[in-house]
């Protein structure tokens, strides 16, 4: 299990046109950004460096939309930033499309264009075949409940699990470790970045309609490091996000939470009777079952008469192993191996 499995990337990058609209989201962000926060090291900075870091608000509004073709837009404008100069030529609305970024100014005048590099060509791709097979979703799926059989997999690939007392789950690999506090809808990162610098980012939720999962609510991210003065916090940066407005005609967010579809089989090894239990999704029926003999791809088709469970009985089968193929009224293909003793 990877860590990108755990949670949403709240950002997509595409460009939609037309009026087939699968999924779109508007909302308010407000932002804080800071630097420097001790006095001692404001005093030895310029005062454009104090302009740069000193406290910064901003008001920004977001959108997203995404099409049929599972390819989005992202829009971001801000409203006010009590600081700003002139000199700093900042962007009053940033677009995100499927070539590149683009950056305007206060008369909406296009300032400058960023072309995608073929790494995030590449990352936008795979993020659209992901959409397109398991939905999508602005926040957090669900904060993860690891069982014995999670944690034993993920010690196995050197990623550590602890259960804290206070509830909270930790797991640690490589340099970063992630708390998720299922009580009160946090995710806290650390990790040392490029430049040996530690960094944590918080993230906090709410819950979004009935189980339908959690919207991103608070974004604080900071860095640290060693001021004239000992150890300090720079370059922080907190964002509240809020006035949601999402529109979900393709069911795109259903789609992302419902759960994984699997097979049950038991026994296995078994005499050729053994029952069956598909775990489908509601509304998700099984169109076909059919047994496959691994060494010879002979098939032999099974009657479930529309059941999710369902008994079969095969004593006269070669011993051997096998493979039961399920096929959803979705046409998802699913399979599992069995033995026949």
């Amino acid at each position: 299990m990877k860590l990108s499995t755990l949670t949403i990337a709240l950002l997509l990058q595409g460009v939609c046109y037309g009026q087939n609209i699968l999924y779109k989201q508007s909302n308010k962000i407000l932002s804080y950004d800071y630097g420097v926060v001790d006095t001692a090291g404001m005093n030895k900075l310029s005062e454009i460096e104090k302009i740069k870091y000193e406290l910064k608000f901003t008001q920004q509004s977001y959108s997203e939309t995404i099409d049929q073709n599972y390819e989005s837009q992202i829009e971001l404008k801000v409203d006010s930033n009590e600081y700003e100069q002139p000199w700093m030529k900042l962007p009053k609305r940033i677009r995100y499309g499927n070539v590149g970024t683009e950056l305007f100014d206060e008369n909406n005048s296009l300032i400058k264009s960023i072309v995608n590099t073929p790494d995030q060509i590449a990352s936008r791709l795979e993020r659209k075949v992901e959409m397109r097979e398991n939905g999508f979703h602005p926040g957090l799926i669900s904060f993860p409940n690891f069982s014995a059989s999670d944690i034993a997999l993920l010690d196995s690939q050197n990623i550590l699990v602890s259960n804290m007392p206070n509830g909270e789950v930790k797991v640690s690999f490589d340099s970063r470790t992630v708390i998720f506090n299922k009580y009160k809808f946090t995710i806290v990162e650390e990790f040392i970045d490029d430049d040996g610098k530690k960094n944590r980012e918080t993230k906090g939720y709410e819950p979004y309609l009935e189980n339908k999962g959690y919207l991103l609510r608070i974004y604080k991210k900071e860095k640290f490091l060693n001021s004239v003065n000992g150890p300090c916090i720079t370059e922080t940066k907190l964002s509240y996000f809020n006035d949601y407005v999402i529109l979900d005609n393709g069911g795109l967010i259903d789609k992302a939470i419902r759960f994984p579809e699997t097979i049950e089989l038991y026994p296995n090894p078994n005499d050729g009777v053994f029952t069956v239990k598909a775990n489908l999704n509601n509304n998700v029926g099984i169109s076909s079952v059919k047994i496959i003999n691994v060494l010879t791809g002979s098939i032999i088709p099974i009657e479930h008469n529309s059941q999710k469970i369902f008994l079969v009985n095969l004593p006269s089968l070669a011993t051997g192993q096998y493979v039961i193929q399920i096929l959803t009224s979705e046409q998802k293909t699913l399979t599992y191996n069995f033995f026949k003793n």
